[in-house]
């Protein structure tokens, strides 16, 4: 009996160590980018811009924070690219510009930011925003729930 169950955890084992690890999502480069220097920033730093930025759109400066997370996005933190495009969808801070909206986002996408996939795909699924183009959606929500935005598994069926 004791060789059965050794056999069984055996098999276990190679199982779970032969296992094909998930396909990574693009890099995200914005821990550099965070860390870049920026004189026009609060501390010197990207960071600082991103952190300000944040505390504004906290305090409801929109403007101000539309500001900051421009510089963000500028200097390639891709998350951020994501945020920026949601207040310009909106028109937070700033004029309401759908294809600008789409640019952010896709270009938060490239930069590796899952949200940033997702928020593309619904320009695409809705037409709000994007051309209205179901593949384009379903291949952008592929690669934002590959990146691991549950939104955009969700949206995929529950993959």
């Amino acid at each position: 009996m004791k060789g059965i169950w050794r056999a069984v955890w055996l098999s276990f084992l190679l199982g779970a160590c032969s296992e094909k690890p998930a396909t990574p999502a693009a890099p995200d480069k914005s821990a550099a980018a965070l860390a870049a220097p920026d004189a026009a920033c609060p501390g010197g730093t990207v960071k600082g811009c991103v952190d300000a930025a944040a505390e504004a759109e906290r305090k409801g400066e929109a403007a101000r924070a539309v500001e900051l997370y421009t510089r963000g996005c500028e200097a390639g933190v891709a998350r951020v690219c994501n945020v920026l495009g949601t207040f310009v969808w909106q028109g937070r801070g700033t004029s309401a510009d759908p294809a600008r909206a789409y640019s952010l986002y896709m270009r938060a996408c490239e930069g590796g930011d899952a949200a940033g996939c997702f928020s593309a795909a619904i320009c695409h699924r809705t037409g709000a925003c994007a051309e209205k183009n179901d593949a384009e959606a379903t291949k952008l929500l592929r690669r934002g729930c590959d990146g691991g935005d549950s939104r955009a598994c969700a949206n995929l069926g529950g993959r």
